[in-house]
């Protein structure tokens, strides 16, 4: 099974809606609030050069390595996202 982990930050109205998509379509998901994981929210935004909100990280078949969506640089709505998580399952 694949390891879907959200960043996110507390407030974020975009953040929030996908949450809420993924809960309605039952994927599972880590979220990792960066305000309280400033260390690891660090590591993604040095390997990305990109802090927007919500960035998602697929880990494939829980490995520790994955991929690194960004919005607005790999995804542009919240529709696109959501199809780009649901490929993985």
């Amino acid at each position: 099974m694949d390891k879907i982990v959200i960043f996110t930050l507390d407030g974020c109205y975009h953040c929030s809606s996908l949450k809420k998509r993924l809960d309605e379509i039952n994927i599972s998901y880590k979220e990792v609030e960066v305000t309280q994981n400033k260390e690891v929210w660090d590591e993604i935004v040095k390997l990305t050069n990109y802090d927007f909100l919500p960035t998602i990280l697929v880990s494939p078949d829980n490995s520790e390595t994955g991929h690194i969506y960004v919005p607005s640089i790999n995804y542009k709505t919240e529709d696109e996202i959501v199809e780009i998580i649901k490929n993985y399952f």
